[in-house]
């Protein structure tokens, strides 16, 4: 193997990584079926053993999973997650997976994650949901910084400024991406044939546009007001031509003075030129991600507490205010996609 390709390959490869850490997801066998431990169904197998309802929260990794699969980024190929639980279970997500919409479906799903270790897709041999081996580290590519989100973190930062800066380039210009060609209307039918094919036809002329309610009601006015319109337009054009003789004589005498004015003009204008496009030339700014186009944020996923881990580089919060688990996935992924130009 080319191992040089295989570093440029990487080093290039725009990537973000969440890790959602403190994952509280534990099994309970209720008569004769396990069933996923929420604080709503089995508040007394909760209070027999001594735990919080705060304890028994899936709920919330479900919001977060929705949250980040159904984002422009992940649609992308820009995003990888995965899902560490408070009983040291790391479990990897496949990018394209669908999370269920019910959480009672998703409940039924880590049940059967958790029992057989991994979930096949039905229409393929790729694996949706597996667990793998600890520590996380040695599934991120080597050098790239982690930094764990919290409210109480020392460090504030704003994430629209932060991500320009540690990446050492501004955000990138949106493309927008089409699935449709102009002029198709969405959801047309046979009857809508000809319709469709007279509107491509509109698109494919240089500046042809299709008009409006408004613009066909004056086009379509009664003969005798266009006729009394035409016979003013005549009386009106004999006055403004003469008008017009008198004006070119006038514009001739101001154009020769402009054109010697502009000559002593121009001689001034070049040296400022090349003056201002030195300044506006960007700055680079300093790469604080070892040259990767990758980086790791780890978020909790719970509702109270602290995350307790060593793996991170650096601290940070983000907002002013105590935000959900779900809430971050989705302001993280937005700034994210506004760094990288996804519209």
């Amino acid at each position: 193997m080319n191992f040089n390709k295989a570093s440029t390959t990487l080093k290039d490869t725009k990537k973000l990584i969440i890790v959602l850490e403190h994952a509280t997801l534990d099994t309970v066998k209720v008569k004769e079926s396990f069933q996923l431990l929420n604080c709503d169904d089995h508040a007394d197998i909760l209070k027999k053993h001594g735990k919080e309802a705060s304890e028994a929260r899936p709920d919330i990794l479900h919001q977060c999973l929705l949250a980040l699969f159904d984002s422009p980024l992940n649609k992308a190929g820009l995003l990888q997650v995965f899902i560490k639980t408070t009983k040291n279970v790391l479990i990897e997500v496949h990018p394209q997976t669908r999370i269920p919409r019910t959480f009672n479906r998703f409940a039924g799903l880590m049940v059967q994650l958790l029992k057989k270790l991994s979930i096949r897709a039905t229409n393929g041999p790729d694996k949706l949901f597996k667990v793998i081996k600890n520590p996380i580290t040695d599934h991120l590519a080597p050098g790239t910084k982690i930094y764990a989100t919290s409210f109480s973190a020392p460090k504030c930062v704003d994430l629209f400024e932060f991500v320009p800066e540690i990446f050492g380039y501004d955000p990138l210009p949106v493309v927008p991406v089409s699935t449709t060609p102009t002029g198709v209307a969405l959801g047309s039918s046979t009857n809508n044939n000809n319709n469709v094919n007279s509107i491509q036809s509109l698109n494919s002329l240089g500046g042809a546009q299709v008009r409006s309610a408004g613009e066909s009601y004056y086009e379509g006015m009664e003969d005798e007001e266009a006729e009394e319109e035409e016979e003013e337009g005549k009386a009106t054009e004999k006055e403004t031509s003469n008008n017009k003789n008198k004006n070119k004589r006038k514009q001739d005498e101001k154009s020769d003075n402009d054109k010697k004015k502009q000559k002593t003009s121009n001689t001034t204008t070049t040296s400022t030129a090349t003056a201002t496009t030195v300044q506006k030339k960007p700055e680079k700014k300093s790469d604080q991600l070892n040259g990767l186009q990758q980086v790791c944020i780890v978020i909790g996923a719970m509702s109270t507490g602290a995350m307790k881990i060593d793996y991170k580089h650096e601290e940070i919060a983000f907002s002013n205010y105590p935000l959900s688990a779900a809430g971050a996935c989705f302001k993280i992924t937005t700034v994210f996609e506004r760094q990288w130009g996804i519209l």
